[in-house]
């Protein structure tokens, strides 16, 4: 009787061999390798929706700035070349005067009186974009950062200003982006241009577009190279990327973290972008200055290219093989009215170079 029982008990156990378990564990592990990439491509593409949500609001304040002043703002200006601390070296970001239309209105009020911080009298409009002990400088606006980066880190000094990820629009010019003289975009260096200088169409004018903040300065993506001759040769900033990985710049090229890393500055390394090469192609300054010209392109963490807000305020997503004409051809200068010789990106970034394009 008792030789049965164990049989009917043996017959009737409930528990797993080894085997079993092992099977079992891996086609947990197979349908996770699945999901994986299916759940991380869903968190993307609502990061993606953040970020264009973010342009769509830049492009709304810049328009509401335009309809009380008539014009965008600056690409970059201030209150002019002082002693420390009693100005800004006329290297404000076009995005302090957006402030107010960027729910900011508190911060801009701050920035636009005098303020007395650690016993030091700062003036109106703020002192130089890089002076970490002035605290509006330290805000972090959330409007200015895109989720698909990674998050700013909380540091000291000049590492401690806020940041950004997206930056005004130069046009397809490589040295007017530093020069007080007229580029071909819709922003530049202590002017201000409207829709009326749109002559090609609101539609086909790239305002703003993505940056990618550093992680390393070595890294293509939010690196930028110091490298001479862009100026005549585009190619010469691509020629610098390992060609065994494509991620990052030739071992013992002289790098800098400059893309996005002070929203207040103007200088087009830090707040700007240049439809010259293709979006998420390297960025490349003249100089170890952070406010030389160079080709400073348009980057985001997104596959496959970045978005730009137009001048009609429409968020659009630019393919990074959108065609981009001859990438070795030279600085087409400040002139209106000559066609971009970068193709299709480059004639986006312009505002007068009689193209229009649809389908891009």
């Amino acid at each position: 009787m008792a030789t049965r029982l164990k049989k009917i008990r043996k017959k009737g156990s409930l528990g797993f061999t080894l085997i079993e378990l092992l099977v079992v564990i891996a086609i947990i592990a197979i349908l996770v390798a699945l999901l994986l990439p299916a759940v991380q491509q869903a968190r993307e593409a609502a990061r993606r929706t953040q970020c264009k949500n973010n342009l769509k609001q830049l492009g709304l304040a810049l328009h509401n700035y335009h309809d009380v002043y008539g014009k965008f703002v600056f690409g970059k200006g201030g209150t002019g070349w002082h002693a420390a601390n009693t100005g800004n070296w006329g290297r404000l970001s076009g995005l302090v005067p957006l402030l107010p239309y960027l729910d900011q209105a508190p911060l801009f009020n701050q920035i636009s009186s005098t303020q007395v911080i650690g016993g030091t009298t700062y003036p109106p409009m703020g002192p130089e974009p890089w002076k970490s002990a002035y605290t509006p400088w330290r805000a972090q606006i959330p409007a200015l950062l895109c989720p698909s980066d990674s998050q700013p880190q909380s540091g000291s000094g000049r590492s401690s200003i806020g940041k950004t990820n997206y930056g005004f629009s130069n046009g397809d010019s490589i040295v007017a982006s530093q020069n007080a003289r007229e580029n071909r975009g819709m922003f530049a260096h202590s002017r201000c241009y409207g829709v009326a200088d749109c002559t090609d169409g609101s539609s086909n004018t790239i305002l703003m577009g993505e940056l990618v903040r550093s992680l390393s300065s070595a890294n293509v993506l939010g690196g930028t190279a110091i490298v001479t001759g862009t100026n005549t040769n585009p190619t010469v900033c691509q020629n610098i990327v390992d060609p065994n990985d494509n991620t990052v710049f030739l071992t013992g090229t002289v790098t800098r973290a400059w893309s996005g890393d002070r929203f207040s500055d103007s200088n087009v390394s830090m707040t700007g972008i240049n439809t010259v090469l293709p979006p998420n192609s390297p960025r490349c300054s003249n100089d170890t200055w952070d406010g030389r010209w160079g080709i400073y392109s348009s980057q985001s963490r997104h596959v496959g290219g970045v978005q730009v807000v137009m001048g009609d305020g429409a968020v659009r997503f630019i393919s990074e093989n959108i065609d981009s004409g001859d990438k070795s051809a030279s600085d087409p200068g400040g002139s209106s009215g000559r066609k971009s010789p970068y193709g299709v990106w480059g004639g986006l970034g312009t505002r007068a170079s009689n193209e229009i394009f649809s389908g891009f």
